[in-house]
């Protein structure tokens, strides 16, 4: 039973101000062993339990992460951001009704809530003429909102406008909300990563103790390729822990730079591997795993770490655990581009700002690939995204048999994050639907800014013969 602050204000402000320490720095594990003495003694108190709730979802653990929001808003009713964020968690989860019914709660009491009113929609599209699109639109309207809710909105109507086959309309609003929150970006970097590469990245050999290492399997490609579809998928296997999209590697890449640069020894994007010594290796190994599982323990699972851009360092996964497996995602490049144009304008996804980043940026992932698939051989899988929705059956077989696991038929079945049926009026959505393939054609107007500098014809067209081998 539940009661009110056992502890003084004093020891909970103490214990917050550590776990927020712990949680900006992604150690969510610690955080829970902080909170737990304040949780056992049923203290009841808002921070703890909403802080208790997010380790537990950035741990992935959904179901400990719904329970704790559900009673936070059985005991605080009139809170609407509990209920947003619960709506968020069983999204998430893949209880679709549940969710729309949270963020339904949200709007009972605060009916002009753009967040609620647009994670609905994300949900299932709303009509143009259905009463939550009337109020996005007379919310639109209004000059005192921020850049965020704004981009929100327009995002949410581009979605309306693509539902209703208004493809110049859609278009013009994706970039509208893009705009809005455009951040920087320098797609040179990942040139000159990839040149680097090309020129030094050799595979490091299995030792005797690399059986000893966790398993791990890395999925990379562009962003909106199906990474975080494939994620989903493996997610489900009970001999799988997702570690999800996190930066991780790309988190090592820069300490062990930055290590070398401070002990005077070369430290550009791949001529370091000849000078760590094999203690140095163990320490960035263990680094590694601490940023991705956040002071968890896989116990033993495959641990699969799915951050797109992370294909550009699968080099460094596989210096660090050479018996790594990975996946590379291959999907059109012209869905691939309207996909990231319309994909959620709030998840950091710099690169969708402008058609001629994310043409660069296509060609220097695929270049990286190639080099990698023709150095990692059998232990790389490249994987066509149409396959994957056209035979699903067949190759989610395939996927848990490149992984090293065995067949479990709820992989087929990968929590959605929309309304699946509904998907044909929506964009920038990967799921396990035909639905989701050749949503540029009525595009193709828009798109062809994008088509020129990508390469046109040929390189699409070498794109085509590449991923045909695939299937």
């Amino acid at each position: 039973m539940l009661v009110e602050n056992s502890h003084t204000p004093d020891a909970l402000a103490e214990a917050f101000a550590t776990v927020d320490g712990l949680m900006a720095t992604g150690k969510f594990a610690r955080s829970l062993s902080v909170m737990l003495p304040f949780v056992q003694t049923g203290e009841l108190d808002a921070g703890l339990l909403d802080r208790t709730a997010d380790c537990f979802f950035e741990m992935r653990d959904y179901e400990n992460a719904v329970n704790v929001m559900r009673h936070v808003t059985a005991t605080w009713p009139d809170d609407p951001s509990a209920w947003g964020k619960l709506g968020l968690m069983l999204q998430t989860k893949g209880d679709l009704l549940g969710a729309e019914q949270a963020f339904e709660e949200v709007l009972k009491r605060d009916p002009n809530s753009i967040p609620a009113l647009t994670a609905l929609n994300g949900i299932e599209t709303f009509s143009v003429d259905s009463l939550y699109a009337q109020r996005l639109m007379s919310l639109s309207e209004r000059e005192d909102l921020d850049a965020k809710h704004r981009a929100l909105i327009h995002y949410a109507l581009a979605q309306i406008a693509h539902g209703s086959g208004e493809a110049e309309v859609a278009f013009t609003l994706f970039q509208s909300a893009r705009n809005e929150v455009a951040g920087p970006f320098a797609p040179a970097i990942f040139d000159e990563m990839v040149a680097e590469q090309e020129a030094l990245f050799e595979p490091r050999p299995a030792s005797e103790d690399a059986s000893l290492l966790p398993k791990l399997v890395f999925i990379g490609g562009m962003p909106m390729s199906g990474t975080g579809l494939v994620d989903r998928i493996l997610a489900q296997h009970p001999g799988v822990f997702s570690v999800g999209a996190k930066t991780a590697l790309s988190r090592t890449h820069g300490a062990i730079r930055m290590h070398l640069a401070k002990t005077d020894r070369p430290c550009n994007y791949w001529d370091w591997m000849e000078h760590l010594s094999a203690e140095e290796i163990d320490i960035f190994r263990q680094y590694y795993l601490e940023r991705a599982l956040g002071g968890q323990v896989a116990g033993g699972k495959t641990i699969v770490d799915a951050h797109p851009l992370g294909c550009l360092e699968f080099g460094l996964a596989q210096f660090l655990f050479p018996e790594a497996k990975f996946v590379f995602m291959s999907r059109h490049p012209m869905d691939t581009a309207l996909a990231n144009i319309a994909s959620n304008v709030l998840n950091g996804n710099a690169l969708a700002s402008r058609t001629e980043w994310i043409a660069q940026v296509m060609r220097t992932v695929y270049s990286s690939a190639t080099v990698y698939a023709s150095k990692l051989g059998d232990s790389m899988r490249l994987q066509s995204y149409e396959a994957l929705v056209q035979n699903s059956e067949r190759e989610i077989g395939l996927l848990l048999e490149h992984a090293g696991l065995e067949y479990d038929a709820a992989c087929l079945t990968p929590n959605a994050l929309c309304d699946v049926p509904q998907i044909a009026t929506m964009l920038g959505q990967e799921e396990l639907s035909t639905e989701t393939q050749n949503q540029w054609l009525p595009y193709e107007e828009q798109l062809q800014g994008f088509y020129e500098q990508l390469g046109g014809e040929r390189w699409v067209s070498a794109w085509e013969d590449f991923d045909k081998t695939l299937r």
